[in-house]
């Protein structure tokens, strides 16, 4: 009989045997080593910008993991994609305050097959996150999808961290995302912002505004203006929590 733990992510979900509300216990002063890991240089930074921007503010180490920079032989502005993307992407990191760590998957490469999730696991073994953040699995991209497949892969082998979901362009890439969290960015909208602009290649006046109109759906539903959420995977026993004051949905019963 398969056990509940080796079940996919986007199974376990959706069977509704994991998820936990968050109660933001963990000591503020500790400092801890958080990834952000994503599929392309920007995911991060849109789907998680606000988060990585308070968390190093407040002294947390971040560090941004991109899985894959290029396809192909793609260029822009006339030079290689994956030189490109990895400027955008150290400039971002820059002025959110992280460390970038930039894997070597072409787009059209980057699977969750076993080599793919040994390199990636051991990788988070060197590093010893205490939380990790990716993708929410039910993704039209396939590259978002192989991501949270390898994230979850690792963390159901061995993952001693806790684990979140973030959404990028929900309904159009993210679909059927169901937040548990919110997170109030307001006062580091314009970090986000900037940091999201440094990806010039992606062309920033069309992938922002959409980004902009989730920001205010999140707010709506947790009373603020401009707000990120976040699905808690699992809330591991012994392992912390993300040290921010998450907000409830403004309709969610105590």
């Amino acid at each position: 009989m398969r056990t509940i733990a080796h079940l996919p992510l986007c199974a376990a979900i959706a069977l509704g045997v994991i998820g936990a509300s968050h109660a933001s216990e963990e000591a503020q002063g500790d400092k801890l080593r958080v990834v952000v890991f994503g599929a392309h240089c920007d995911d991060p930074e849109t789907g998680a910008g606000g988060l990585i921007a308070l968390l190093a503010d407040s002294g947390h180490e971040v560090i941004v993991g991109y899985a894959t920079c290029f396809r192909g032989d793609r260029k822009f502005f006339g030079q290689p994609e994956a030189m490109v993307r990895r400027r955008e992407a150290t400039a971002a990191c820059k002025v959110m305050g992280a460390t970038p760590k930039f894997f070597d998957y072409a787009h059209e490469h980057l699977t969750a097959d076993p080599p793919t999730v040994q390199a990636i696991a051991a990788w988070l073994d060197e590093v010893k996150p205490d939380i990790v953040v990716t993708h929410w699995p039910f993704d039209t991209h396939p590259n978002h999808h192989a991501v949270s497949s390898l994230v979850w892969q690792c963390y159901d082998r061995r993952g001693d961290w806790s684990l979140y979901c973030f959404e990028v362009m929900t309904d159009q890439q993210s679909l059927g995302f169901k937040p548990d969290l919110y997170l109030d960015i307001g006062r580091v909208r314009e970090i986000k912002r900037e940091a999201s602009y440094c990806h010039k290649s992606q062309n920033p006046d069309g992938f922002w505004p959409v980004h902009e109109a989730m920001h205010g759906r999140r707010g709506s539903e947790s009373g603020v203006e401009c707000a990120e959420a976040y699905y808690l995977v699992e809330a591991k026993k012994g392992c912390p929590l993300l040290p921010v004051d998450f907000l409830p949905k403004v309709d969610a019963k105590p």
